[in-house]
């Protein structure tokens, strides 16, 4: 009877081999106790799941007689479906995800929703002035395995797309996503709305289908075209007040950065009143610099006598 190759499992690499060969023989694996497979041939790894490929005869497994490359990525993004709802979980159950944000429990829960929606992604895009939560956002989510952060100016077409390709990312994070130049912009278009990528190159046509979440800022929406605006849910935020700015900066300093309280404090209150700034990561840049709050002075200062308005 003749044979078909059929996909039949995938697990976590590290539950199997340290190594990073593309395609490696079972032979060389020790899976007597994780697998019984019929006639084992190889296993292809995706980026950290091995997925295994055997010939098999009559009927196939669970009804599959062939697989192709469409097959193999379609049960990666399945088993990384699966492991990545129970990351979200555990991040969920110990408080660890957007745990260095004080406040905004209305949008945690929001994003939360997000992670959890089965049918399809909802994108997220959080607009408002630098002086709020969104960056902080962003950084948080990048907590979440197979994510990828990227700024807009620095993105193009080609690079983003590259990465697509070969990376899979469940989770595309963009800051500043405004800065993104129009003719880039697009090539979130279709990924957005079907999860379907595509390109020609060299005369050379390909094309992938992704889920992956969008989470994006940006400081307006004037510069972003309208039809990728709206596949976001939109939502606007609004500058700290000082005290909300204080309780964040030195939340975000004590528990993220290491930074003892008295320093905390005294950053917050002199970025405020001296420097002006309501930009949260001018006061990490500061705390990192200074070791006592003569230090924060001294380095607020020096920043004040360089500053554009000293000229």
């Amino acid at each position: 009877m003749q044979k078909s190759k059929a996909i039949v499992i995938y697990s976590r690499c590290s539950e199997l081999t340290g190594k990073n060969d593309d395609v490696i023989n079972l032979s060389s694996l020790d899976l007597s106790s994780k697998l019984t497979p019929l006639f084992a041939t190889n296993v292809f790894k995706t980026d950290d799941w091995y997925i295994f490929c055997m010939h098999i005869s009559d009927g196939g497994v669970n009804g599959r007689m062939s697989c192709d490359e469409k097959d193999i990525l379609s049960l990666c993004d399945e088993a990384g479906e699966s492991s990545d709802k129970d990351m979200i979980s555990q991040f969920q159950g110990e408080g660890q995800l957007f745990s260095n944000i004080v406040g905004y429990e209305d949008i945690k829960k929001l994003f939360y929703l997000s992670l959890y929606s089965k049918e399809r992604p909802v994108h997220i895009l959080l607009v408002g002035p630098p002086a709020s939560a969104k960056t902080l956002f962003m950084l948080e989510c990048m907590k979440l395995e197979r994510s990828y952060f990227t700024l807009g100016s620095h993105s193009t077409k080609s690079g983003m797309i590259e990465y697509l390709f070969e990376k899979r990312p469940r989770y595309l994070i963009i800051d500043e996503i405004e800065h993104m130049p129009m003719k880039d912009q697009t090539a979130l278009l279709s990924l957005m709305e079907t999860g379907i990528i595509a390109e020609t190159k060299f005369q050379k046509a390909r094309n992938t289908q992704l889920k992956t979440w969008v989470f994006a800022t940006s400081n307006a929406t004037e510069r972003m075209l309208t039809p990728l605006l709206s596949r976001f849910l939109v939502l606007y935020f609004k500058p700290y007040k000082y005290g909300s700015f204080k309780e964040v900066t030195v939340h975000l300093l004590c528990h993220g950065e290491g930074i003892a309280q008295d320093i905390a404090e005294e950053v917050a209150d002199i970025v405020w009143t001296k420097l002006k700034s309501r930009d949260i990561r001018d006061c990490v840049k500061i705390a990192n610099l200074a070791k006592t709050k003569e230090d924060v002075k001294w380095v607020v200062e020096t920043m004040r006598n360089y500053s554009r308005k000293s000229k």
